[in-house]
């Protein structure tokens, strides 16, 4: 703590030196800008606009950015906005706006420039298009723009849109009808699709009106499927469908066999990513039911591309399900796959630890400790952490970076990535207070940016003390291969309350559930740093005689910590330290941990394989959210002391043997008078009081360029938070 303190002295000394700072460029002014925010809440366009003409160009294009995405603009307004703006975030919504705005008069030079190479979004949009082509290249080249649009229902199209298409162009469109419904059946547009039925004939409107019954449990279904002859029993879309029922009513065994049969071809798919999702379940639970070479042909072929988000999970279940069967060359060949789909280190450290004993398994000794070393690297991830252990290799010295330590992460100050228009549209939101509407600017850039960039990006969100906000720009960075501890596995100071349960837990736990978003809430109703259940925190109140107050629970990250430590600590009195059945537990429900260990074994006695259990978890959600816990446990016990710790993975996911934990002592006096924790940006300021910085920091100039302005624009934020859209 004496680190951490000392560290945010200095933070904060130099924070109060910049805040004096003289600027050298003046471009927005900070106070008008916040007017034209709130003008443009109450969507005032007007007195926005004349706000935001105070402040300057920046924010005049924020607020022109709120109002057309709004709606009701003139064309020649968002045509503007797109040439200055094209890459701002939300620009597919905008652009929507801009084809309804398009009229009939408009030029169609006009509409073509706009387009481009482009396909319409909307109804308005695709008539103005076509409508434009035949006016410059004739009535052939138009509908020969129009074919694929229609056919392969790329564009939504509103009753009128429909109207006018089908008078103007229904004898071209009509020989394709059949290809619409099949591409909005595929879709499960069936109301949209059922609208072409007069248009079709034969098996076309035969395999229609099946294809729809099945998605909504029409009659007589299996009588008729049973009655097709074979080459239209076929049909892939009717076997999607098939597929999907079968699914739907749980039935396992026929929904397999379909999907096995059309999996030969990635043709007989029509879409490999619409069968992904339950191809995985299907390959996860044969292996849970020691299947492991029915699981292999479930999750593989799946022709699907690299890039595709299932594509990372199947060429896992493939190798796991191949090492089961004892094939080490077809192991050994998904894996290496695998390695190829992601560059995080979260799956490049599954891939080489799995790499690793695939070759241990082979009787490859040499090449097993070399791939395992390798996997080491990745010490942030899960597997890595175990194959870190595995191989014997220490803890990588930055892992254990104490204190805020943000001077360790690339500097955001004077690197190009400033003079990008949005990232100065996300700083001025900053210092309007409008935080998550900044968060949305800076998570957009970091879709393209350089992963360094990124982090730059999280140091600046980290700076204003928006941790959770850093925290998803790390992890983008971290997709990519990118990771400094600091702002990927932040401190805040919860690790220094006595909660009762290791320190460490508690922050991988609300790292996990909220990004230490201490307003975060869920559909489901859970608040707050540890997205405590309102009725939990009532029992726990009840039980231990604590005050219960639920606003608190969304807005003091304190009180809110004590309950969610309160909680974790009756877990680990019922199952032990192991973090696989308390992170599950907490995830899941506690009684699901106790199900896993009926059904997988007790890791803790060595019944099961610590690494197979947590493998074998039924929840995709549950599954990972353990490993990001566990993987989180030793970098925060480095942080937290300061110094290197011993790898024990394996220990933390058994509970090393030990099943239950002793209730601690709560301190209810503790809980009565919690406040709320400071971010690290006001802990930063009322620390310096305590270094002998200036007794008084003056807020920063109002008027500030954000290309070229040092720290010095970072003035105190007005509270509260507008939460995204």
């Amino acid at each position: 703590m004496t680190r951490l303190r000392d560290s945010l002295a200095r933070m904060a000394f130099a924070l109060a030196l910049a805040l004096t700072a003289p600027l050298a460029a003046r471009a927005e002014d900070a106070a008008a800008l916040r007017r034209a925010l709130a003008e443009t809440g109450a969507r005032n366009w007007p007195a926005a606009e004349a706000a935001a003409r105070a402040s300057g160009p920046l924010a005049l294009d924020i607020v022109a950015w709120h109002r057309l995405r709004a709606g009701g603009a003139a064309f020649a307004d968002y045509a503007d906005f797109a040439v200055r703006n094209p890459d701002w975030p939300g620009m597919d919504l905008l652009r929507e706006r801009a084809e309804a705005a398009m009229s009939e008069a408009m030029p169609p030079e006009a509409v073509l420039a706009w387009f481009g190479e482009a396909a319409p979004r909307t109804g308005n949009g695709l008539l103005r298009l076509i409508a434009a082509i035949e006016t410059t290249a004739g009535r052939e080249a138009a509908v020969a723009r129009l074919v694929p649009l229609w056919a392969g229902a790329l564009v939504t199209l509103d009753a009128a849109a429909e109207t006018a298409l089908s008078a103007t162009y229904g004898h071209a469109l009509a020989e394709h009808a059949a290809a619409r419904a099949r591409a909005l059946l595929d879709r499960g547009e069936t109301a949209e699709a059922l609208k072409l039925l007069p248009q079709l004939t034969g098996d076309d409107a035969l395999i229609a009106r099946l294809r729809a019954d099945l998605q909504n449990d029409g009659p007589n279904l299996n009588a008729r499927i049973e009655a097709l002859p074979p080459d239209l029993l076929a049909d892939p879309g009717l076997a999607l469908d098939r597929f999907r029922r079968f699914a739907r009513l749980r039935d396992v065994e026929r929904a397999r066999e379909i999907l096995l049969a059309q999996s030969e071809a990635a043709e007989t798919l029509i879409d490999p990513a619409l069968w992904s999702s339950l191809r995985a379940d299907y390959a996860r639970a044969a292996l849970r039911a020691g299947d492991p070479a029915l699981a292999l042909r479930l999750a593989w072929p799946h022709h699907l591309p690299s890039s595709h988000p299932h594509a990372v999970d199947l060429d896992f279940l493939a190798g796991w399900a191949a090492f089961q069967t004892g094939d080490w060359a077809a192991a050994r060949e998904h894996f290496e796959r695998l390695a190829q789909d992601s560059g995080s280190a979260i799956t490049q450290g599954r891939a080489l630890y799995w790499q690793a004993r695939t070759a241990g398994a082979a009787g490859e000794a040499a090449r097993a400790e070399a791939l395992m070393r390798q996997a080491a690297t990745h010490q942030s991830s899960y597997y890595g952490q175990l194959a870190a252990e595995a191989a014997g290799v220490p803890m990588d010295p930055a892992l254990a970076t104490p204190g805020l330590a943000l001077d360790t992460v690339p500097d955001w100050r004077g690197a190009a990535i400033r003079s990008d228009r949005r990232v100065q549209a996300g700083i001025w939101l900053l210092v309007a207070g409008e935080a998550d509407l900044a968060a949305r600017f800076l998570l957009h850039v970091s879709e393209t940016a350089d992963p360094q960039d990124t982090a730059r990006l999280a140091r600046l969100m980290a700076e204003f003390g928006h941790t959770h906000h850093a925290l998803r720009l790390s992890k983008r960075a971290a997709q990519r291969g990118v990771i400094h501890p600091a702002i990927q596995f932040p401190l805040t100071g919860i690790e220094a309350m006595p909660l009762g349960i290791p320190a460490e837990l508690a922050m991988a736990i609300a790292r996990q559930e909220s990004e230490f978003n201490p307003r975060a809430g869920s559909p489901a109703g859970a608040r707050g740093l540890m997205q405590v259940m309102p009725a939990t925190a009532r029992d726990i109140a009840r039980d231990v005689g604590l005050p219960y107050d639920l606003d608190r629970l969304s807005s003091d990250a304190g009180y809110n910590a004590l309950y969610g430590a309160t909680y974790l600590a009756g877990l680990r009195a019922r199952y032990g330290p192991s973090i696989a059945l308390v992170a599950a537990g907490y995830n899941a429900g506690p009684g699901r941990s106790a199900q896993w260990l009926a059904a997988f074994g007790d890791l803790r006695r060595g019944e099961a394989d610590a690494v197979d259990w947590v493998e074998s978890v039924p929840f995709d959600e549950t599954r990972n959210y353990v490993m990001r816990v566990a993987e989180a446990l030793p970098v925060y016990r480095a942080r937290i002391a300061g110094k290197p710790v011993e790898w024990t993975p394996t220990a933390d996911i058994t509970g090393d043997g030990v099943t239950t934990v002793p209730l601690p002592r709560l301190d209810t006096t503790l809980m009565a008078s919690a406040r709320p924790i400071p971010s690290p940006r006001a802990a930063a300021l009322a620390l310096a009081a305590a270094a002998q910085a200036p007794p008084r920091i003056e807020p920063a100039p109002a008027v500030i360029d954000p290309a070229t302005a040092p720290m010095a624009f970072i003035g105190p934020m007005p509270p509260g938070e507008t939460r995204l859209d």
